[in-house]
């Protein structure tokens, strides 16, 4: 995977609008990088306790060792959001995007060892709704990511051909999964292998998928979703998508099923 400097704003932008995704290198600092490990660590503690079901999800039993994604952290906690809405983070996308950006939200993933699922293959615009669909996502390492506990993957230049057709999955925190996935898709594969502080920056459209956590190892991730300013929600297609997912819970609730992010 190519990688880029974060001081090159037009390199990662051309890698960006060409491939769907780009890489940066030490995007977070040690100090920023130890930072988000002790407030997350103060959030699972202090917050996640009184979070509704939709806004934690667990691999498997509720306790925090198994805790594998966070949602919407910024509107629980304001360090969240004011890490957020940094200004060297908020000019990386509006320049990959080309225009402002509002905050859409801080998740928290991981796969926890020997037990974190695979993530199914999906694009991002297809749970967003949006009209235009431009948002990017910034994934940033906190662990060292590898094919070993479930680096992401990306189908090379996937968002140049729109959003694909969608069907219920069952893993927990991604309701939906592409239902034609195949060969070609592979075919163009690009994976992110990340050390920690590292970070990948995708596309909403752009196709991604990760494997399960085979290792004795953590896969812990912080992601800033940012919505391009002149992108508004479809209200139609985004009921639609809300009924499939309060489906799927219910379906997973009935039967008892662990589903995955």
């Amino acid at each position: 995977m190519k990688e880029a400097c974060l001081n090159n704003l037009s390199q990662q932008k051309n890698d960006f609008l060409r491939d769907g995704f780009v890489l940066v290198r030490e995007f977070l600092s040690d100090s920023q990088l130890s930072e988000i490990k002790s407030e997350t660590e103060r959030y699972k503690k202090n917050v996640v306790p009184r979070l509704a079901e939709k806004e934690a999800f667990y691999e498997g039993d509720r306790r925090i060792e198994n805790l594998k994604q966070l949602q919407r952290m910024e509107q629980h906690d304001d360090w969240f959001m004011n890490f957020a809405t940094q200004s060297k983070w908020v000019n990386f996308a509006e320049n990959l995007l080309s225009n402002k950006v509002v905050l859409n939200g801080v998740e928290w993933f991981n796969k926890p060892p020997k037990n974190g699922k695979a993530t199914p293959p999906h694009q991002d615009g297809y749970y967003f709704c949006l009209k235009p669909d431009e948002a990017v996502t910034l994934w940033i390492a906190v662990d060292r990511v590898d094919e070993t506990n479930g680096c992401l993957r990306y189908s090379k230049k996937s968002h140049l051909k729109g959003i694909r057709r969608h069907g219920q999955s069952s893993i927990l925190g991604f309701s939906q999964s592409i239902l034609d996935f195949g060969d070609q898709d592979l075919a163009s594969e690009e994976i992110a292998r990340l050390e920690p502080g590292d970070m990948v920056a995708h596309h909403s459209r752009t196709i991604h998928w990760a494997d399960n956590n085979q290792s004795s190892r953590s896969r812990e991730s912080i992601a800033l979703v940012f919505f391009s300013k002149c992108a508004q929600r479809d209200p139609e297609a985004y009921a639609r998508y809300q009924r499939s997912f309060e489906l799927q819970q219910r379906q997973i609730s009935k039967n008892n099923i662990s589903l995955d992010d």
